[in-house]
């Protein structure tokens, strides 16, 4: 057995913008005696859902938006009431004795043909119309009917597709073009198609001289711009008076993703590529779920033509064309080698909308239609689907290796159905894993005790900065059984804005403890995966495009980071922060007062530190002392500040005061609202402190919060319920005692609860058995460097150099962009004289650098 002590270096700079810091020591300890669970080759894989244009208008390549002029359409099972459409109100599944939800979703759309418009100039006179005669075929019933009443031949007369917030067009770049027209013999003239930057210079172009006739006649050609714009326009320009009908506009460029038709948007696919997820979950999400029962996705639809596919309606508020379809997601799972994972709806629409639902004796066909995708993917070609998939152009299977039952459904009612679907997917395709869901949050134990047989149990975890922090061991306290874990969705998009390197470190350590947690946790995928940020329906996504760029966050090339070093067996590892020769006070700064949603009294605050009163307030004769920024202060009766505006994020702050180690007391009494208390400290300035909350959530429960960038508010304890809520027109006695690791917060002189800061340095090591490297990630979550000791203990002496591949940033805010796309991506580097010869001393004094993420790979000898 031999011990190996060495202290690795991971600091790329000079940390000159923090010259007076004092940097953390730790010793990192790693016993190869020591094997732990094989991780699973499976565990990082991706979740595509189509919300924020994703798909249509993303990953999808199509560059014309609404092509088949159907987006005017209401969603089946809907009708409109003034600006909202509404669902048929049937019962919820999940509301008891069949309670109905009253939900609605605002309808967008001002134009009967949303993203086209017209345009002339001079006499030309032009109308536009849907039309429902003739259509091209019943999937897209309506065409826009086109007349030009008058021409002039100076003027215009121009019919423009906006694209999906612009058209990106790129210097010799191809694009393919095709379209429908009928002209009934009245319109004569030629037609020319072009991409048009703002000012009307063209880009490409292309005339159409004659046009048929009798009928409907598909047009195509090869658009080749011979300028650059992101932002262009596609515009069909009338050459001559007269009607005439048009329908299914589709523009690609030629360089889809691996040049495939119907294609993929390249970077965007590259971007999942190079993640090398072990598989893709498709197509949701709340997406499975529709927003009725009616408009749920239908896989069957979704495959053939793409003029006879009529679309689904997402339950994030626009039509997505189905052209990113079943088989296409299956195609990109085999491009890239990834196993499919398709989920499929249960018969339930989305708990969070309408709810509704296919009744249990009626769920036959919904149960067969599943049987009938997975046929699609996996049949013989001699079976129905399997010859209809072949018949599509791909004879051999597709790797469909998982389906997962519903979305977020939970309860004693889905499990019942999840067993009908469990029994007949795995006595037909018993090699097929299912996957169950078990709704929002922790695996549901009510869910899983009425399942009879669960294979993977679908966990999802959207988190507040620094969750995974305070919670590592979180997948350590589940109880070993029969089953395993997915973690379906997870983030932190909680205090972090729209993700920044906080997320990306929080990230990390909740990927960390999944994989130390092997045995238990079998595969993850972040959601959401693509944002357009023109259409932004979730706080935090991990990849940014619009439609000339796009970006990663740092999250991105964490994930990445995480999978290309995944050990193949874990090895036990322990982490020893040494306390620091003068500690600093973690709760440093000034007080505040705020409410939320309540109306609140204030009085009597004191500042006891060093048993001396620092600070003592006097509302009366000195509220200049006091900056109040949000809502209406004033005076009370007893001499109070009270708070009697309505809404959240009240707020006044004790002006030019900081304190470090010290007692808080004060009076507060509530006069109205939802709320109670909220008691804002630490607080650095008016857009970032911490805050006890008490009465949190409708004056139940009370909690300690973390306020950044103004109003990104996020838990950093568990919400605490508190023994009874608090009581109008009462006054209590609060009383925070900041010490030099923890706040203790009382009612009453009650302890209430309390918040500790979490630890910031992790580390996990596995082995990798190809090569027989040690693998140890690290994580430095601290605004200050880390020296880092790390013993081996029972390894062969290493052979060679040492691998390092580190990311970080200056702070926790820092970002990736569209300006600065790649600012903050890991960085790869090789030590080479890194280990002393035997009994020499130490290889150097190193640190890792602070908001940083580390992999080393060390290379060991054989043992004799």
């Amino acid at each position: 057995m031999m011990r190996i002590l060495f202290i690795f270096p991971l600091i790329a700079c000079a940390l000159a913008a923090r010259p007076q810091q004092v940097p953390d020591k730790a010793v990192i300890t790693i016993d190869g005696a020591k094997p732990g669970a094989a991780v699973s080759p499976t565990l990082h894989g991706i979740f595509f859902e189509e919300i924020s244009h994703a798909g249509e208008g993303g990953l999808y390549a199509e560059l014309i938006q609404n092509r088949g002029f159907e987006e005017v359409r209401l969603p089946p099972g809907t009708h409109q009431e003034g600006t909202y459409i509404v669902p048929e109100r049937t019962p919820h599944f999940s509301i008891p004795n069949n309670g109905v939800s009253d939900w609605k979703m605002e309808w967008p759309l001002k134009s009967e043909w949303p993203a086209w418009s017209m345009r002339s100039a001079g006499s030309t006179e032009m109308q536009l119309s849907l039309d429902t005669e003739r259509p091209l075929n019943t999937a897209t019933p309506h065409s826009l009917k086109v007349k030009i009443r008058k021409h002039d031949p100076k003027g215009k007369a121009d019919l423009l597709n906006e694209g999906f917030w612009g058209i990106n067009t790129v210097e010799g770049e191809k694009y393919h073009l095709s379209f429908y027209v009928r002209t009934a013999g009245m319109y004569k003239g030629p037609l020319t198609v072009s991409l048009q930057s703002a000012d009307g210079g063209v880009l490409a172009g292309n005339t159409f001289t004659v046009l048929k006739d009798e009928g409907w006649h598909k047009y195509s050609c090869t658009l080749t711009a011979r300028k650059s714009d992101p932002k262009a326009k596609f515009v069909l320009t009338f050459g001559g008076a007269g009607t005439l009908w048009l329908d299914f506009v589709s523009l690609f460029p030629e360089a889809t993703f691996l040049r495939r038709t119907n294609g993929l948007r390249r970077d965007l696919a590259q971007y999942i590529a190079d993640l090398k997820p072990a598989f893709i979950r498709w197509p949701g999400g709340c997406f499975v779920e529709g927003i009725d029962i009616q408009s749920a996705p239908d896989w069957e639809k979704t495959i053939g033509p793409v003029e006879g596919r009529p679309g689904t309606y997402s339950p994030w508020g626009y039509w997505t064309s189905d052209g990113f379809g079943y088989h296409e997601y299956l195609q990109f799972c085999e491009d890239i080698h990834a196993a499919a994972l398709y989920v499929f709806n249960v018969g339930v629409s989305c708990d969070f909308r309408s709810g509704t639902f296919i009744p249990d004796d009626s769920l036959g066909p919904t149960i067969q239609h599943a049987l009938d995708a997975i046929e699609y993917a996996i049949g013989p070609v001699s079976s129905k689907w399997g010859r209809v998939r072949a018949a599509n152009g791909h004879p051999a299977p597709f790797p469909l290796k998982y389906v997962e039952v519903g979305n977020e459904q939970s309860g004693s009612r889905y499990a019942i159905r999840y067993n009908w679907f469990y029994d007949a997917i795995h006595e037909k395709y018993p090699s097929v894993q299912i996957i169950a869901s078990m709704g929002i949050g922790d695996v549901n134990k009510h869910t899983l005790d009425s399942m009879q047989h669960v294979e993977l149990a679908d966990e999802h975890a959207y988190k507040a900065a620094w969750w995974a922090m305070t919670h590592y061991d979180h997948f350590d306290r589940y109880p070993r059984g029969g089953w395993n874990m997915y973690v379906g969705e997870y983030a932190t998009n909680g205090g972090v804005g729209r993700g920044n390197m906080t997320a990306s470190l929080s990230d990390a350590v909740y990927i960390m403890s999944m994989e130390k947690n092997a045995d238990l946790v079998k595969m993850s995928s972040y959601a959401p995966l693509l944002v357009n940020v023109n259409d932004v329906d979730w706080p935090v996504n991990l990849i940014n495009f619009d439609a000339g760029g796009s970006f990663a966050r740092i999250s991105y090339y964490v994930i990445k980071m995480m999978n290309d070093h995944r050990a193949d067996v874990n090895l036990s590892t322990e982490v020893r922060v040494m306390p620091p020769a003068v500690q600093t006070p973690p709760f440093e700064g000034g007080i505040g007062l705020a409410t939320w949603d309540t109306h609140t009294e204030y009085k009597d605050v004191k500042v006891v530190q060093d048993g001396k009163t620092v600070y003592q307030s006097d509302f009366i004769h000195h509220p200049e002392e006091w900056q109040l920024l949000r809502g209406k202060w004033e005076v009370g009766a007893d001499s109070g500040l009270a708070e009697t505006a309505d809404g959240p994020q009240r707020l006044a702050l004790l002006k030019d005061k900081s304190f470090s180690a010290y007692t808080l007391t004060l009076k507060a009494r509530k006069l109205d609202g939802y709320n109670a208390f909220v008691i804002p400290f630490a607080v650095k300035d008016s857009n970032t402190f911490l805050r006890a909350h008490i009465g949190s959530y409708v004056n139940v429960n009370c909690v300690f919060e973390r306020v950044t960038n103004g109003f990104d508010v996020s838990d950093v304890t568990s919400q605490k319920r508190l023994a009874r809520p608090i009581e109008k027109d009462r006054w209590y006695d609060i009383r925070l005692e900041m010490g030099m690791d923890k706040v203790d917060c009382y009612l009453d002189d009650t302890l209430i609860m309390s918040y500790k800061q979490p630890p910031t340095l992790f580390a996990l090591s596995g082995r990798d058995k190809r090569n027989g490297d040690v693998i140890v990630k690290v994580v430095n979550a601290s605004a200050v460097p880390c020296e880092a000791t790390l013993l081996l203990n029972d390894f062969p002496k290493p052979a060679g150099s040492v691998k390092v591949t580190t990311l970080s940033a200056p702070s926790g805010e820092a970002e990736n962009s569209f300006a600065q796309p790649v600012q903050y991506i890991p960085h790869e580097s090789t030590l080479s004289d890194f280990f002393a010869p035997s009994g020499q001393g130490d290889a150097g004094k190193l640190t890792l650098q602070p908001f940083s993420i580390s992999v080393l790979r060390i290379a060991m000898a054989e043992k004799k």
